[in-house]
This record gives C-alpha cells, structure tokens and sequence, in this order.
C-alpha cells in the first residue's frame, strides 16, 4: 500500500507541476494575441491639452516643443493649444483635407481646434525647426 501511495503522490506533483508550467524559471511563449491594451485602449477622449514649450537646453540654447508631441480624439472633439511661454509658437497643419482653421503665432493664451474629420493630423510650428506633432482623430 505504501507504495502504491508513494507512487500516486509523485504521479500528482508530476502533473501539477508539468500544468503550472514546470516551476523551473523556463521561458515562456508569448501570448500570440499579443500584448494587452495600452494606453491608446478605449474609446477616444473629447478633447486634449498640448502644451506650447520653450525650455532651456542646458548649453544656452532653447528647446521648443508640443507636450505631447501626439494626442488622440474622438470625431468632433477639440484640441487646446496652450502657450504660456512668452515666445511666439504657431500651429499649421499640414495640406491635409480636414483639418482645422491654423493656430496663428501667439506667445500667451489658449486655442482650441474642433476637429470633424477622422485622420491622422500632422502640424507645426512654423517658428522653431523640429516643434511638431500629429491629431489622431477616431
């Protein structure tokens, strides 16, 4: 009897361990749905801030940007641009057919852009070579 316990018993950590994966540290296979939502998950915010920059870059010279440089919405929602540095930033969009109205050179305030097209939004700030960002519109 004590044997055939014995044997039952290493026939059931065999089993539990070769289920659970082995326990030993192997690899494992990636999950071939790939990998789980990010961040873009979900349904597309109404509307998004992006931040108009102007910081130093250390060496004495200023480092201009849109913080994010990439922001998402839903169809029909709106984009404010926020300039609070006191340096003249622009926003211009690309020759692509529905975007909004341009952000013209303003160094303070705000201004929002309703977006009704779904697309992908490329612009710019036509000041500061390398200052720019995209809308994704869903």
């Amino acid at each position: 009897m004590r044997t055939n316990l014995a044997a039952v018993a290493a026939a059931t950590v065999f089993t539990l361990l070769a289920a659970c994966g082995g326990g030993g540290g192997g690899t494992t296979e990636p999950d071939p749905a790939g990998p789980g939502p990010g961040p873009e998950a979900g349904p597309a915010p109404t509307s998004a801030l992006v931040a108009m920059q102007s910081t130093s870059d250390g060496y004495g010279g200023t480092e201009n940007s849109f913080s994010p440089a990439s922001v998402r919405v839903a169809r029909n929602g709106t984009v404010t641009w926020r300039n609070n540095t006191d340096v003249a930033h622009n926003v211009t969009f690309d020759a692509a057919s529905g975007a909004p109205e341009n952000v013209p050179n303003h160094s303070s305030g705000d201004n929002p852009r309703t977006f009704g097209t779904a697309g992908s939004f490329a612009y710019r700030c036509t000041n500061h070579p390398g200052m720019s960002g995209v809308v994704a519109v869903e």
